[in-house]
């Protein structure tokens, strides 16, 4: 698959979220990690 943005390897800023769980999650956590896969879902109602 194509990187059509040019994203892949681009650090993000810092955030934190909460997981499935209830914990919060800070984006730094996953650092140096070899592969991070982030999913944002929205509203849907």
């Amino acid at each position: 698959m194509k990187d059509k943005f040019n994203l892949v390897g681009t650090k993000i800023k810092e955030f934190s979220l909460p997981n499935s769980r209830g914990e919060t999650v800070n984006i730094r956590d996953f650092e140096n990690k070899k592969n991070v896969i982030i999913v944002l879902f929205r509203d849907i109602n």
